[in-house]
Parts: structure tokens; C-alpha cells; sequence
């Protein structure tokens, strides 16, 4: 009789736990080593890259990147500095974000090695202007650990980003992203 009502009043807490059981084993993953490369699509010369953009990966397919605009990287420096105070502004708006989801995370078996296509949904935040995005992306596992990357087209004017840059280079800029998660 005693076994019996220990394992009622136990019983429901064992079922919570047991729900809520692969919320908890969820693996999430980071880097502060991921790559944001951009190059604009009618001018070769503007060419950068930030080599310390911070990202985290969940299993869920939660996924986020912040960076600073200052950590990007011309060959040119007159082109950084150019990038920095009159198109960018990074004193005024230091960080770019992007805070999404993998909407087909469940095809990504973070067990088998391989090369899974993935679809990226979520906001990005550029020169403090917010805009819904999507792309196609790839989610590479080896070993159990997962390496993001995308390209994708970003239009200037839609971040309010504007001026001399658009008249004399482009409105586009091509970008790409690689993120060896640890």
C-alpha cells in the first residue's frame, strides 16, 4: 500500500520530467570565429571580411550572429575608413544582429556526417534598420559538430544605408557567412 501511493505522487513528476527531457538534452553549439564576407555585386575593389563575428546554433534551430561593423577588413584602409564614418556609421551603429530559425531544422541529423540543405528565417538589423529575411543555407555535420554557411544579396537602400556608395558602386552587395561552430 505504501509503494503504491509513493508511485502516485511520484508518478507525475516523473512524467514531467520525462516531457521535458529533450528540451534539456539539447545541444547548442557557438563560435566567435565565423565569417562574414561581403563584396559589392558591381565593384570587385569593395571587398571585405569580419573574421569575429559571434554566432550560436541550436539544435531547436534557433540561430544568431552579432558582429561589429569596425571589424571589418578593406585591403584598402582609406576604404575602411570610408566604410566606417560615412556609409556605415558605426559610431552611431556599432553592431549588426541577425536573430532566426532553420524552419527545417528535423531534416539536420546532428548525429550522421553530411551536407544538409537548410532554409533561414528571421530578422536582420543593419544600420539600426530591422528587416525580415530568408535564404538557403547548408548545415555541414562532421563529427557531430555542425559548420553553417549561406550567401545571400543584401540591398543597401533597404537598411537605409545610402549616399556617394550606391551612386558610384551599387545598391547590392553579395554576401557570405561561415560559421565552424565548437
Amino acid at each position: 500500500m505504501f509503494k503504491h501511493r509513493l508511485m502516485r505522487k511520484c508518478l507525475p513528476l516523473l512524467c514531467f520530467v520525462l516531457a521535458f527531457f529533450p528540451a534539456i538534452a539539447q545541444k547548442n553549439y557557438a563560435t566567435n570565429k565565423a565569417t562574414v564576407h561581403f563584396i559589392a555585386a558591381d565593384d570587385q575593389d569593395i571587398d571585405a571580411v569580419n573574421n569575429q563575428v559571434t554566432s550560436r546554433l541550436q539544435a531547436n534551430g534557433d540561430l544568431s550572429f552579432i558582429m561589429l561593423i569596425k571589424d571589418f577588413k578593406f585591403d584598402m584602409e582609406g576604404m575602411q575608413n570610408h566604410f566606417n564614418t560615412e556609409y556605415m556609421e558605426s559610431d552611431k551603429f556599432p553592431r549588426a544582429f541577425f536573430n532566426g530559425k532553420i524552419t527545417n531544422i528535423k531534416t539536420v541529423d546532428f548525429t550522421k556526417d553530411g551536407k544538409y540543405p537548410v532554409t533561414v528565417s528571421g530578422n536582420m538589423q543593419v544600420h539600426g534598420v530591422n528587416k525580415a529575411m530568408q535564404t538557403n543555407g547548408f548545415i555541414e555535420i562532421k563529427g557531430g559538430v555542425p559548420k553553417a554557411t549561406a550567401q545571400f544579396v543584401v540591398t543597401l537602400k533597404d537598411f537605409g544605408i545610402g549616399g556617394l556608395l550606391i551612386k558610384m558602386v551599387a545598391d547590392k552587395i553579395n554576401v557570405s557567412i561561415t560559421a565552424p561552430f565548437e
